[in-house]
């Protein structure tokens, strides 16, 4: 592990101050979107949200069997492919779908119990895409309310830590006594720092260029600075990120910092705003922040994104 750095002190506690968070009030339905749908047997009001990612494969897993040949596409021209099974169906959207789009798709099940068919309102969405979705519909075990129960306390330990860290934010001081006060470093152990500026790769099409690339690692959290150029002609401000592992996992960060956007570097802007940075800090344990991830970032409107490859964290 590399030793720990004033810079990555300062770094991090920048990322854990909350008066500089981004102050959007945007509403991204894939944030409350659920990969566990339960269907009532009469049809819901609204047919359920489901977010799918460019490129990303997502399979629909049911507790029931389906009827062959049932499956019907609004939008075929957006998947390169799609299949169904027993209980199972998946699909493999194509890479240049654009953010925010919609489509239906629709399934009917082989017995004659309620619904008989059930249709899902996919989103594209350019980092929240699903992989997998589970759909009930026969009467719950008790593994079923095991798991919704685990699945339920890892989310309020999430919100517990989000909250306790806006609140440590208005009373602790800045700089390394922030870090201290706030519990990221103590005497052991401090913030170890990686620099992944020659080893991230950026995605073809992306809309800023990244500049160089730091990842940090402290007590049960980690974070990505990231400074950018912006090669367009308009501003561009951070909405939303997410980090993917090479298996799938997700890690979603808290607010983003800072809140400023990232001038372009076209004539007309002053030199300083050459240069933008974005830090993405994630609660998360040694063990459970391990491996290779891929970082997205997106706008506002979630056209313009920005994708590294190759990010990892200090051992």
């Amino acid at each position: 592990m590399l030793p720990a750095s004033p810079v990555g002190l300062l770094a991090l506690t920048l990322a854990s101050t909350p008066a500089d968070v981004s102050a959007s009030t945007f509403t991204d339905e894939c944030e409350a979107a659920s990969p566990r749908i339960e269907l009532s047997a009469s049809p819901p009001g609204k047919p359920p949200v489901v977010c799918i990612g460019p490129g990303l494969p997502i399979t629909f897993r049911f507790d029931s069997p389906l009827q062959q040949q049932s499956l019907k596409l609004e939008d075929r021209g957006g998947f390169e492919d799609w299949s169904a099974g027993q209980q199972t169906f998946t699909l493999v959207p194509r890479d240049n779908l654009v953010a925010g789009k919609r489509t239906d798709v629709e399934v009917c099940f082989a017995d004659e119990a309620a619904p008989a068919c059930i249709t899902f309102d996919l989103i594209v969405h350019p980092g929240l895409g699903m992989q997998e979705v589970k759909v009930l519909r026969q009467v719950r075990s008790v593994a079923y309310f095991q798991q919704v129960a685990k699945d339920t306390e890892a989310n309020l330990l999430q919100c517990r830590a989000e909250v306790q860290q806006l609140r440590a934010g208005r009373v602790v001081p800045d700089g390394l006594r922030g870090a201290i006060a706030s519990g990221l470093v103590d005497r052991f152990r401090g913030v170890a720092v990686k620099e992944l500026s020659l080893e991230v790769r950026g995605k073809e099409g992306n809309s800023l260029i990244h500049r160089s690339v730091t990842s940090y690692r402290a007590k049960e959290r980690v974070a990505v600075e990231v400074f950018f150029q912006n090669p367009g002609s308009v501003p561009w401000t951070a909405a939303g990120a997410v980090l993917r592992s090479t298996k799938g996992e997700v890690l979603k960060p808290l607010p983003l910092w800072p809140s400023e956007p990232i001038l372009p570097t076209a004539p007309g802007y002053a030199e300083e705003s050459e240069r933008g940075r974005v830090v993405v800090e994630v609660m998360a344990t040694e063990r459970e922040a391990r491996g290779t991830y891929t970082l997205t970032l997106w706008d506002e409107e979630r056209q313009r994104t920005v994708t590294l490859g190759n990010v990892t964290f200090p051992e």
